[in-house]
């Protein structure tokens, strides 16, 4: 799960420059801090995207993980 600690240190680095883009914005109110804010917004959905399928894969494992426990208990029987 190395790629999910990164992916998750990443997520939190995107969160914390989309706040300080979201307040220069605020404080600002010019494009450029507008077009600024919108490419962080567009990270943190590229990282989710990412972190999402990550975390889909995990599920899917889990479940072979899972399928394969009640097999070998059926088969025990």
């Amino acid at each position: 799960m190395h790629q999910d600690e990164e992916l998750h240190a990443e997520l939190l680095k995107a969160f914390r420059a989309y706040f300080e883009a979201n307040q220069d914005w605020v404080n600002k109110q010019t494009a450029r801090s507008a077009v600024r804010l919108r490419q962080r917004l567009s990270d943190i959905r590229r990282i989710c995207s990412e972190r999402r399928v990550v975390v889909r894969e995990w599920g899917i494992e889990k479940e072979a993980q899972l399928a394969a426990r009640k097999d070998r208990r059926k088969n025990d029987d």
